[in-house]
């Protein structure tokens, strides 16, 4: 053995050995399987991503080492949004747009990235000593993927359980698609709220609302007020016109207002705001002759919409109000009603932006034609299947917030005005009708069309449709493949909390839906790895971490050089490379695999935000080398026996301990606190082995136990430090621990 540890070395050694070959799984009846939640080709894994991936891995070496069959299923998102926007950048670096190169075009550009970014994703998941079969890798635009999205949309269709329609959406106007509420930040900031003037009809008289948005009034369908405050009683049933267009909307009572926000007088404008929506929906808001009529059948529901997919008014707003950006808008109408003295009040207000997650931009809520899913009946077979303790979350606290959003679900918006990703199955003919089908030409058989001229949707999907397949897509289905009847429905999902709903509750109804089998067993809610101020890590903040800098290390330069490059937004490199220079003014040391995975496992607490500590990764780089020195130390001795024989009270008192300690570790594992079962670990080999028993050994010259507890233990130790367990094993055992 090498007198000095160099983990890079080592663990070279052994991602070259591991990347080319898997597990030799063992017969036996028992099997433990997962999926990889698949990383977006957006670029490169984040902190996160290692974390989730280190305690997967832990599992699966756990698991294979308890004889059972083990699959980790390895694979890429093709995350649409995302990786279209990073390719649009890339093409605005260069003076051009995905418009002026064309749809066809623009996709190759795409794929190529997808490549490059892949190519860096494989590379650092192969790195991060993860021990997953390759040979299995999967992606979700590949073409038995895509067989599989197509698929599962059309069955959804055909069973009447995917509909088109007319709603309203969170919109990104730089995008120009809508977007799901995941991709959707909230800002808190001061703002302004105005309080406006409003004329009822057919008297002297004014109601005045409160309004942070007055560019939207050309929207409005109704003022409510609460049927309970006595100010506004006398109105409710009367009609208000609206200022510089004089359309006669009704004053409505609903037990929602809330009476002491604002006035207490709101104005509903269904077609740009979520909560007016759903008023608007209740009365059936709808014009007619310049006059807005409640109704009691919900078809009867039009709002109205008065921006373009640029956000920009349209041609429902009257000049010279119209063909402006709103916020232009906002400013004009301002002036207007302040000229006609309807702006009685201006004052500030504490604002909840909606911007969109990777635009940076202000979401809009717009109506536009999408295609949904009704989610109600397969939420409540999934919901049963948590009920019934059939799939269990860990910690067990993660089912209430589960059930808060399942409880409540809406249809599920399933289309997005983007190019990359699976292009919707769907074909009109020249008057509009929908025909569905998983090709142009099961569209024709199915629905006996010969010479119809079709044209296909030209909206994708959203990712988390195609992603909610995953766990049994990604294992051969529709087909009976081989992993799928072996290893399906998986054992355990290691996912972040915030995507409890968008991603492992629509994964549950899927699969109960296309297999009637649930998709795994045990849920492992994570926290998500913030900074060591407890910051989340992000390209703005400039507090972003490469694992793979923790591993090799990194010089100042370079790491201000990656936290500055293709920054979104404009005038931030300054401001981070001073923060980096004070944080690392000599940049980041080299730690290794090992030890940053001890780290991950340490911190792998039961909490929601988990901060990342540089004082922890240091100890376990010193224990690494503890555990080097100590296999050093015995190896000078000679191979004495086999086996561990209890021969004196120090020899009975440290396998004892051992003993103690491995069953704890177990029960760790098994109630998923690898953050205990690693301190144990820790714990065990520093004060008791070495500090203790080997001191011990030393001075009796009883040594020949040392050799055969060293090998139980680097077995013990083998799911938490993967590769400087190998390596002592080879050295000084001539065995594999993981074949």
């Amino acid at each position: 053995m090498d007198k000095r540890y160099n983990p890079i070395d080592v663990e070279e050694k052994w991602v070259d050995i591991w990347s080319k070959k898997v597990f030799i799984n063992k017969d036996g009846n028992d099997s433990f399987s997962l999926v990889i939640p698949p990383p977006n080709v957006t670029g490169t894994l984040h902190m996160g991503h290692s974390f989730q991936y280190a305690i997967m891995d832990f599992y699966t070496r756990y698991n294979h080492m308890s004889g059972k069959r083990v699959h980790w299923q390895v694979g890429a998102d093709h995350a649409g949004i995302a990786t279209q926007l990073v390719v649009e950048n890339n093409l605005s670096k260069k003076g051009t747009n995905k418009k002026e190169i064309g749809r066809e075009d623009f996709l190759d550009e795409v794929w190529k990235w997808k490549d490059f970014s892949e190519d860096k994703i494989q590379t650092q998941i192969k790195r991060l000593g993860s021990s997953v079969d390759w040979s299995k890798y999967r992606f979700t635009l590949d073409d038995g993927f895509s067989k599989a999205v197509n698929k599962a949309f059309v069955e959804l269709y055909r069973q009447n359980k995917i509909y088109r329609g007319y709603r309203l959406v969170n919109w990104d106007p730089s995008l120009k698609t809508a977007v799901s509420d995941l991709e959707v930040v909230r800002q808190e900031k001061k703002g302004l709220i105005w309080h406006i003037k409003y004329p009822i009809a057919d008297s002297d008289e004014f109601v005045t609302v409160a309004t942070t948005r007055p560019e939207t009034m050309f929207g409005d369908m109704a003022i409510a007020v609460n049927p309970k405050d006595s100010r506004y009683k006398s109105l409710i049933g009367k009609y208000a016109l609206l200022p510089f267009i004089n359309r006669k909307i009704p004053i409505i009572g609903d037990n929602y207002v809330d009476m002491d926000f604002g006035t207490g007088c709101l104005k509903i404008t269904p077609g740009h705001d979520f909560s007016d929506y759903e008023i608007g929906k209740k009365y059936a808001l709808h014009e007619k002759n310049e006059i807005v009529q409640t109704s009691d059948d919900l078809n009867d529901f039009k709002p109205i919409n008065i921006f373009n997919d640029e956000a920009w008014t349209n041609e429902n707003v009257p000049a010279p109000f119209n063909n402006l950006d709103r916020f232009k808008a906002r400013k004009l109408v301002l002036e207007k009603l302040s000229e006609l003295k309807l702006l009685t009040k201006e004052e500030e207000y504490d604002l909840s932006i909606p911007r969109g997650e990777r635009s940076n931009i202000v979401i809009e809520p717009k109506l536009s034609n999408q295609w949904y899913v009704k989610t109600s009946g397969m939420a409540e077979k999934a919901n049963e299947e948590v009920r019934k303790g059939n799939i269990k979350f860990h910690p067990k606290n993660w089912i209430k917030t589960y059930f808060n959003w399942m409880d409540n679900i809406e249809d599920w918006c399933i289309s997005r005005q983007i190019w990359w990703g699976h292009r919707i199955p769907a074909w009109y003919d020249q008057n509009g009708n929908i025909y569905v089908g998983e090709n142009e030409e099961d569209v024709r058989n199915h629905y006996k069309l010969k010479d119809t001229d079709l044209i296909q949707d030209e909206d994708v999907l959203d990712t988390w449709f195609s992603s909610s397949l995953w766990p049994f897509g990604s294992l051969g289905w529709p087909e009976e493949s081989k992993d799928y009847k072996e290893f399906f429905p998986t054992s355990l999902l290691v996912t972040g909390f915030d995507i409890i709903f968008f991603w492992v509750a629509r994964m549950m109804m899927m699969s109960i839906e296309f297999t009637g089998k649930i998709p795994f067993k045990d849920i492992y809610v994570t926290g998500l790895i913030r900074d060591e101020n407890g910051q989340k890590m992000s390209k703005s903040k400039g507090n972003i971490i490469d694992p793979v800098d923790l591993i090799y290390g990194i010089t100042i330069d370079d790491l201000i050089k990656k936290r500055t490059s293709n920054l979104m937004q404009e005038g931030l490199a300054e401001k981070i490379e001073r923060k980096t220079r004070k944080q690392f003014p000599n940049g980041i040391d080299s730690y290794g695999t090992d030890a940053l995975r001890m780290t991950f496992f340490s911190l792998a607490t039961h909490t929601k935000d988990i901060s990342f500590e540089f004082g922890r990764l240091k100890g376990y780089r010193n224990f690494c080398t503890k555990i080097w020195n100590a296999a050093r130390f015995i190896d000078g001795y000679p191979n004495e026996r086999d086996v561990f024989i209890k021969e004196n009270d120090n020899d009975k008192w440290i396998y004892d301990e051992f003993s103690k300690t491995k069953t704890q570790i177990n029960r760790n594992i098994s109630d998923y606190r690898l953050d205990f079962a690693v301190n144990e670990i820790y714990e065990f080999f520093w004060s008791k082995f070495c500090d203790v028993y080997i001191e011990e050994c030393k001075k009796s010259g009883n040594t020949a136990n040392l050799r055969p507890l060293l090998k139980e233990i680097i077995y013990v130790l083998h799911p938490f430090a993967p590769f400087i367990t190998e390596e002592i094993s080879s050295l000084l055992f001539n065995d594999r621990i993981i074949l």
